[in-house]
């Protein structure tokens, strides 16, 4: 079956509406729904070593109470979290004391973090979750971080 759909008649698109920056959601705590869970791999050059590693991408829907919606002027949010977990010499995660911190933060905050039961990252998604939020300052406007997370 064929689509009618034709993405590159994006490209001449004539666009004449001015675009604005959106109100930031408010520093504070909020409750957020775990997205689909995603892995990447990264490397890194810097300074002269080589490094690499992976992340665990978490879109995190943020439920924003109604009276911050009539301020912010919108009613949904989703904010992208990610976890860079320690890794062992051959690839394998690194859960021991001290190690892959903010995983285990995730893990605790989702009450998944128990002896005798086993993990998997992507069973993360569709739980819920307490979010931190924060604000960055990028190029002179505030963006929302994710600070730290905790149990509903």
């Amino acid at each position: 079956m064929s689509s009618i759909f034709d993405p590159s008649a994006y490209l001449d698109a004539a666009i004449d509406q001015v675009q604005e920056r959106r109100i930031p959601l408010p520093i504070g705590d909020y409750t957020a729904i775990v997205g689909e869970v995603t892995v990447r791999s990264w490397s890194s050059d810097k300074g002269g070593e080589h490094k690499e590693g992976i992340v665990f991408d978490l879109p995190l829907l943020i439920d924003i109470p109604f009276d911050v919606q009539e301020k912010v002027g919108y009613k949904t949010l989703t904010l992208k979290d990610g976890i860079m977990p320690d890794l062992l010499p051959g690839g394998a995660l690194d859960l021991g004391p001290g190690k892959s911190g903010k995983l285990r933060l995730y893990r605790e905050a989702l009450d998944m973090n128990k002896t005798g039961e086993v993990f998997r990252p992507r069973a993360m998604q569709g739980r819920t979750i307490k979010v931190k939020i924060k604000h960055e300052d990028y190029e002179g406007w505030p963006q929302e971080r994710v600070q730290t997370v905790s149990k509903v």
